[in-house]
């Protein structure tokens, strides 16, 4: 029967002649099962690493060249930067959203200018609004109109320079000169439709107009231009389509 040396059988020291595992993993030249071991995203000190051993174990024969290097650094340094910047302008779009939402919501039970075609005719007081000219006009005529389309009143207002042109109305009707009752015609308090014209060589050429209407709440959304006022008359609109706030 054979006779074993226990100095060259190392697990024989061992009480119970089993060796731990640490000592199996250091004498195999392997390292240890790290625990939990949890996903981690590549930064600048493990790609400075990964590189240095990259050089350190390149074929004598075959050496990467400095351009190849120059190169993997350089996409790592972008592609740390596109993600710096990506949440720089994620940081910035949400401060931008807040500012935006705060803004709005100090706006409702305002009056304010946008641009529209439906306008009020308030008790006792008068429909205002603005027409939105790009270019001069030789003449301008705002016309209002009720739910059916008839034109109860034209207002000359000649001509124009460019820019924003001051209108109202205070609810009196245009009749003919026959019509004996001409001058008791005032219209009602509510909702009427504006119509504005330049008129070049007598042929009437349709413009923008503002209107002035009130808000009554502020919805919000996801991302920087999703604020939205809700008004009265005019149905919903963006912050920046408001040109004044009374």
């Amino acid at each position: 029967m054979n006779t074993i040396d226990k100095s060259l059988n190392p697990a024989a020291n061992q009480p119970g002649g089993v060796k731990s595992s640490e000592a199996t993993y250091e004498e195999l030249g392997l390292a240890r099962p790290k625990e939990g071991l949890k996903e981690k995203n590549l930064g600048q000190d493990e790609f400075l690493s990964l590189m240095v051993a990259q050089m350190s174990n390149q074929d004598p024969m075959k050496p990467m060249e400095n351009g190849e290097f120059i190169s993997q650094m350089a996409q790592f340094s972008a592609a740390k930067g596109m993600k710096e910047i990506k949440d720089s302008f994620t940081s910035l779009a949400e401060a931008l959203q807040s500012s935006q939402a705060l803004q709005a919501s100090s706006m409702v039970g305002r009056t304010v200018l946008v641009p529209g075609n439906t306008a009020v005719l308030p008790e006792g007081g008068e429909l205002k609004g603005k027409v939105d000219l790009k270019t001069g006009a030789p003449e301008l005529v705002v016309s209002v109109l009720d739910d059916a389309g008839q034109v109860l009143k034209k207002i000359n207002l000649g001509r124009q320079a460019p820019g924003m042109v001051n209108f109202s109305w205070n609810g009196e009707i245009d009749r003919g000169v026959n019509d004996p009752d001409a001058a008791k015609q005032q219209a009602t308090a509510g909702k009427y439709r504006i119509r504005a014209e330049v008129i070049v060589d007598g042929k009437p050429e349709p413009v923008g107009t503002m209107v002035l209407d009130k808000v009554e709440s502020v919805s919000l959304g996801k991302g920087v231009k999703s604020v939205t006022l809700n008004l009265g008359n005019s149905g919903s609109t963006t912050l920046s389509n408001v040109k004044e706030v009374m």
